[in-house]
């Protein structure tokens, strides 16, 4: 029997058009979202806008501001110490339960992202990474029994889509260094030294709150 594919709804069209725009600089942080205005220009109604926008939410990419339009999320200092703050206490502790028998599937789906990563860094496709990016780190957690940490984790690295949104206009270098910084956390894991695979991913999550930091403080000056 042949596999029905699965198409995409005028709901997941919206969204996808809008994160888009979103995340290469197009709409810009504060900027209102009308749902009339939205909806004429994409062409649907505004039932599935309204779903798009609130997936959006979801994802830290804009907030919702009833009944004013919602805008575009802004990305504050502040933001980035308690998000990054939370990402270090979770995500290192969500790594612990990577048992010895959880690590080879964990590492072919790792290996494959990754790959996957590489190719969107060549291409400077931006929006592609960042959903390699969450899913890369979802796998790190993702064999732990704790369900509530995961969704935590989970709700956390929403953050990561802000984070991009910040560094739009120098997301591809950004991406470029997050991806080096994955293969390192890739090798522990291979090499079985989950001591180090900790120690990477803390780096890791150092060198983003950097980065994110450090643009901010530019963009004060």
């Amino acid at each position: 029997m042949e596999k029905i594919i699965k198409q995409a709804t005028l709901a997941d069209q919206a969204y996808e058009y809008i994160k888009k725009m979103i995340i290469t600089g197009k709409l810009k942080p504060g900027q209102e979202l009308p749902e009339e205005k939205l909806a004429l220009e994409l062409g649907i109604s505004r039932t599935p806008l309204r779903e798009a926008l609130k997936r959006l939410a979801v994802d830290a990419l804009i907030e919702l501001r009833k009944p004013r339009p919602a805008v575009v999320a802004a990305f504050t200092y502040q933001d980035v110490i308690e998000i990054m703050e939370l990402r270090r206490l979770l995500e290192i502790h969500g790594l612990e339960n990577l048992s010895k028998a959880d690590q080879q599937p964990v590492i072919r789906q790792i290996k494959e992202n990754v790959n996957h990563q590489l190719l969107a860094v060549q291409a400077k496709k931006v929006v592609e990474f960042m959903d390699l990016d969450q899913e890369f780190h979802s796998y790190l957690y993702q064999n732990h029994t704790n369900n509530r940490l995961k969704e935590m984790i989970k709700g956390i690295n929403s953050g990561g889509s802000r984070a991009f949104l910040l560094l739009s206009d120098t997301a591809a270098d950004s991406a470029k260094k997050a991806y080096e910084e994955h293969l390192s956390i890739l090798h522990a894991i291979e090499e079985g030294n989950l001591t180090n695979a900790k120690q990477q991913l803390a780096i890791h999550l150092d060198n983003i709150e950097s980065r994110l930091l450090k643009y901010i403080t530019q963009e004060e000056l």
